[in-house]
């Protein structure tokens, strides 16, 4: 199982450069952006028949015991067991559920190379295989 994260995005802001006067009312520090989104998480389970499934949560172990009951997505409730094989976490529930659905639009090879980790595998299976391609030209 591979853990990857955004790093989070922060205020920076120094109080202490801001003019303090008698007559100036202390300048409160702003909050960073990102409290005001939850964490989220994109994952992906195998299921019990060997597809993938994709979702973002969160609350990655709660999600799991929803599919595991058969509470999950109608994907998943017909193929139980099902076992999470790759996730990523996120400072924000929008960022995990943008990868969740950019990874939707991929294929099978391209997620079992995300899944094992193989970067370069899956630049490779990014790579346009159009004949009109500048690259594919003759």
């Amino acid at each position: 199982m591979k853990i990857m994260g955004l790093r989070r995005r922060s205020c920076a802001f120094d109080s202490a450069q801001a003019p303090q006067t008698s007559t100036t009312p202390p300048v409160a520090e702003p909050k960073p952006m990102y409290e005001n989104f939850m964490n989220g998480y994109m994952y992906i389970l195998q299921c019990a028949d060997g597809s993938y499934y994709t979702g973002s949560t969160s609350d990655l172990d709660k999600r799991l015991l929803q599919h595991q009951m058969g509470e999950g997505a109608i994907h998943t409730k017909s193929r139980l067991p099902v076992k999470l094989v790759y996730y990523e976490s996120f400072a924000r529930i929008d960022e995990a559920f943008y990868r969740e659905k950019q990874i939707q639009g991929w294929s099978r090879k391209k997620k079992e190379s995300l899944i094992s980790g193989d970067t370069a595998g899956i630049r490779k299976l990014a790579e346009c295989k159009n004949e009109t391609h500048f690259r594919n030209k003759k």
